[in-house]
């Protein structure tokens, strides 16, 4: 039975970091990726996404959606469960206004769907 790993030393940790940079000098690693400034990112593509029609979105974002997720997903990555809570989302949505209409109601508070259709989901 193997224990709990060694933490490296400094000394270890610095010779690791020459090798690699070694190796991507050599064109055998590829580079660092450069970090995503995700905020600004998050703009880009809300604003370039609100610049289509809603016939438009929606056929292009079912394209995408199924790009990213489907039944035949061997590992469901961190990303991928956004899109299912997504998918999850609308779906209880659909169901959340059925149940109003039901009640022949069509208004309701947004604590009220908060309580019984996001947080659950977010909560997953």
């Amino acid at each position: 039975m193997t224990g709990k790993k060694k933490r490296l030393t400094q000394k270890e940790k610095e010779m690791n970091a020459r090798f690699k940079k070694k190796m991507q000098a050599e064109g055998i690693l590829p580079p660092d990726k450069p970090r995503l400034n995700r905020r600004k990112f998050a703009a880009e593509v809300l604003e370039e996404f609100g610049r289509m029609d809603a016939y438009t979105a929606e056929v292009y974002l079912y394209q995408a959606v199924w790009c990213m997720v489907g039944p035949d997903m061997c590992k469901v990555t961190p990303e991928q469960v956004g899109i299912l809570k997504l998918l999850k989302t609308a779906a209880e949505t659909r169901k959340f206004m059925e149940g109003l209409k039901a009640e022949g109601r069509t208004k309701y508070r947004i604590g009220e769907y908060m309580d019984r259709v996001v947080r659950p989901i977010t909560s997953l």
